[in-house]
C-alpha cells in the first residue's frame, strides 16, 4: 500500500502500540511518532494556525524513548 499514519501521542489518545497493530491489519505500511516532548519556555515561532498560547496537547506529547512496546 506505500501509506502510513502519523500521531501526535498524548496520555490520552490511542497508545502507539495498539495503534502500530491496527494500522498493520489495515495495510498500513509505517507508523511516524511526535518526537519532541520539550517545549521551550520562551517562543520566538508559533506552528501553523496557532495563535497566543500552545494546546494542552504540545504539553501532554508523550516522549517515545520512554514506550513500551
Amino acid at each position: 500500500m506505500d501509506i502510513g499514519a502519523a500521531i501526535f501521542s498524548t496520555e490520552y489518545s490511542i497508545g502507539p502500540a495498539e495503534l502500530a497493530q491496527a494500522l498493520e491489519q489495515r495495510g498500513f505500511d509505517s507508523l511516524w511518532v511526535a518526537e519532541h516532548s520539550h517545549i521551550p519556555v520562551t517562543r520566538r515561532f508559533s506552528p501553523p494556525g496557532v495563535t497566543g498560547e500552545l494546546g494542552r496537547q504540545y504539553f501532554d506529547v508523550m516522549d517515545p524513548s520512554r514506550l513500551r512496546g
